[in-house]
């Protein structure tokens, strides 16, 4: 279980986030909706353990997160909407890396994103869609018990949109909690739940509502 609480974050004088709440049961894909520069990617950071909030609460499992940082990559795996990746570094390396330098066991990930042929390539030699794929595997790596994802199909063919859908519903069925940011409808609409940042403030949308 995720449990938010009076999450508020302030840049300069503008309030982007104000007393966020939430709680989410494991096993639910919950997709966060909103305008750009709603503050949809700043809640994300936040649950991430990216940045710190002005103020509020995070648990994971009945775990306080906020302000124990170890913990946060026990719990999450984190797919953000820019490049993490270390350029100069293979696609193996890369995986390697955010497996906490273990060798690679999961090969169903490197499967489903395609990445098989690519093991050995260096990153910066990769198009963005590839290395869309590799920033998802990276996460997925460690099959953590919550996924946070930043628009995670931005720059994938249909192909690869669908493999990833496919393993999100996978992985729910072993209890995996997923949050993700997207404005893909199709995307949103394979969610349990739905919220709506709007004026620094979180609503539960209901009944499908339009998203911009």
């Amino acid at each position: 279980m995720i449990c938010v609480k009076n999450i508020s974050m302030v840049y300069g004088k503008k309030r982007i986030l104000e007393n966020i709440s939430f709680r989410i049961e494991t096993g639910t894909r919950v997709a966060i909706t909103g305008r750009n520069g709603s503050g949809k990617s700043t809640l994300l950071q936040i649950m991430a353990g990216v940045v710190k909030p002005q103020s509020g609460t995070i648990s994971y499992f009945d775990k306080e997160v906020l302000w124990n940082k170890g913990r946060f990559s026990q719990y999450c795996g984190y797919v953000p909407q820019d490049n993490p990746l270390l350029e100069e570094l293979t696609v193996l390396d890369n995986l390697r890396l955010w497996n906490g330098g273990y060798q690679i066991d999961n090969c169903e990930v490197i499967r489903m994103n395609g990445l098989e042929e690519l093991l050995h390539s260096k990153v910066s030699t990769l198009s963005g869609g590839m290395k869309r794929r590799l920033s998802i595997a990276c996460a997925m790596v460690k099959m953590p018990p919550v996924m946070l994802m930043d628009e995670p199909t931005t720059a994938l063919d249909r192909y690869y949109k669908e493999q990833v859908w496919d393993w999100m519903k996978q992985y729910q069925t072993m209890h995996g909690t997923i949050v993700l940011v997207s404005h893909d409808k199709e995307e949103i609409g394979n969610c349990n739940i739905q919220y709506r940042i709007q004026d620094a403030h979180l609503q539960d949308v209901q009944g499908g509502e339009e998203n911009e």
